[in-house]
């Protein structure tokens, strides 16, 4: 069932994106329906959100609407990504600062760039990577 959810939950991304769009009357009603029904046509293919993505991107082509979307839906995906790294960084530093302070504390510092990617940090420093394979 979760499944299903999160299917209703792309659903309804593009729903909000579609009222917000007629609301603003940046889009005809008979546009809108056209991009619903696509969509429509085409959730059982999405199985996750990088299926989503791409999916608004092949309409895009067709919709040029969607382009905003689109943006949209990446932005979350950074934002979620990074979400999940710090929750990962975090997780190892409360287990590792009573063994080893220094090293939690290399790891934050790390950790507090921009670029911060789950690949670099576990180059930098390997007993990262060890925890994050061993959860």
């Amino acid at each position: 069932m979760p499944q299903q959810d999160s299917k209703n939950d792309f659903a309804k991304a593009v729903s909000l994106f579609l009222a917000e769009m007629l609301r603003t009357r940046s889009i005809t009603l008979r546009r809108a329906a056209d991009i619903a029904e696509q969509v429509i046509n085409n959730i059982n293919l999405i199985e996750g959100e990088a299926d989503f993505l791409r999916l608004i991107k092949d309409l895009s082509r067709d919709f040029e609407e969607l382009h905003q979307l689109s943006g949209r839906i990446q932005m979350n995906g950074r934002s979620r990504q990074r979400q999940d790294l710090e929750q990962q960084v975090r997780e190892f530093v409360i287990t590792t600062m009573s063994a080893d302070l220094k090293l939690a504390s290399d790891v934050l510092q790390a950790a507090v760039g921009q670029d911060l990617v789950l690949d670099n940090l576990c180059l930098q420093f390997p007993q990262f990577k060890q925890f994050v394979e061993n959860r």
